[in-house]
């Protein structure tokens, strides 16, 4: 019986070395981004429940200073390329944001939360928290130049 506890725990220590291992990898590896930009282009409406355009209006803003802050070099050419616009009337009564982003930065991550948690991983939760309930919708048109 001593046996197999021994077998049982060598197995437990195996199983825990193992995923440790598995999590030091990951975390030494770039997280794969969950939103990139195809196109030369792309033009991005966000719609906003009404009543949290202003909660929004923070998120966006602490994305841009994310951007700008960033030690990542792409991030900045992203923020470059990045204009936010809010239409003067209501899109099926929410908020409309549009986001212009010309050119895109090929690859780069452009999830907003997940920038804002690479340079305030503290406020991150707070962001995404606000995002998450002042979201309505949101359509991405890549575009293509013509000669």
């Amino acid at each position: 019986m001593l046996r197999g506890f021994k077998v049982f725990v060598s197995g437990i220590a195996l199983a825990g070395f193992t995923l440790a291992g598995a999590g030091v990898a990951s975390a030494q590896e770039p997280a794969k981004p969950v939103l990139t930009l195809e196109g030369d282009a792309n033009i991005i409406l966000v719609l906003i429940k009404p009543d949290k355009a202003a909660d929004f209006e923070t998120v966006i803003a602490k994305y841009k200073e994310a951007l700008g802050k960033s030690d990542n070099a792409k991030r900045k050419e992203q923020l470059a390329g990045l204009t936010v616009l809010k239409a003067t009337t209501p899109i099926s009564g929410n908020a409309a944001y549009v986001f212009r982003v010309d050119p895109v930065v090929k690859g780069e991550e452009y999830d907003i939360t997940r920038v804002i948690h690479e340079v305030f991983p503290s406020e991150s939760t707070d962001m995404f928290n606000k995002y998450k309930e002042a979201f309505a919708g949101r359509q991405i048109i890549p575009l293509t130049k013509l000669p």
